[in-house]
């Protein structure tokens, strides 16, 4: 990242990452098709998060996704920094902004996967998991561009009242038998 913001990520080239991290062109290669990986490399880590923090059975559906959200934005809100300048630069090149959108899409299919593996309708499935993955889209756009110290889950929650459907963060997990 810093060598993107540095040089501009025109500029910076797969060998330069690879020096910067102390390894051989070929290496970096081992591990990232190209430099645009360096930014959407975590995207299967990001995904497995997602479903694993499904419950299951996923009812009510949109809670279970709302849940899902909130371990996303656990995850995220460490990073937000990081995560700023990843948006930024994404916005500033269409070719970064494409793989932003496929990896949105990869995302949407495999909740929408899961959700129906685990009994829920395809339809169902595929519209809710849009409407969520949209309202957290909207939610994280405004939490990276803004200075407010709104943290990513309330905006989350904000998104979701926006459209008349608030949810509450995450629920309390439920022990076996209860």
């Amino acid at each position: 990242m810093e060598l993107f913001t540095r040089d501009g990520y025109t500029e910076t080239t797969a060998v330069a990452i690879a020096e910067r991290a102390g390894v051989s062109e070929r290496t970096f290669y081992r591990h990232f098709g190209d430099k645009r990986e360096v930014l959407f490399g975590d995207g299967d880590r990001l995904v497995g998060l997602l479903v694993d923090a499904l419950p299951h059975p996923p009812e009510p559906l949109d809670q279970a996704l709302r849940d899902a959200l909130s371990a996303l934005a656990a995850d995220m809100t460490p990073r937000r920094a990081r995560l700023a300048q990843r948006a930024a630069l994404i916005r500033a090149h269409r070719e970064l902004a494409e793989r932003e959108l496929l990896k949105g899409q990869s995302w949407a299919e495999a909740l929408a996967r899961v959700l129906t593996d685990r009994g829920v309708d395809e339809l169902t499935a595929a519209a809710q998991v849009e409407v969520a993955l949209a309202l957290f889209r909207t939610a994280f756009a405004r939490w990276v561009t803004s200075d407010d110290a709104t943290d990513l889950d309330s905006l989350i929650d904000q998104a979701y009242a926006a459209t008349g459907r608030p949810l509450k963060g995450r629920r309390a997990p439920t022990s076996a038998g209860s």
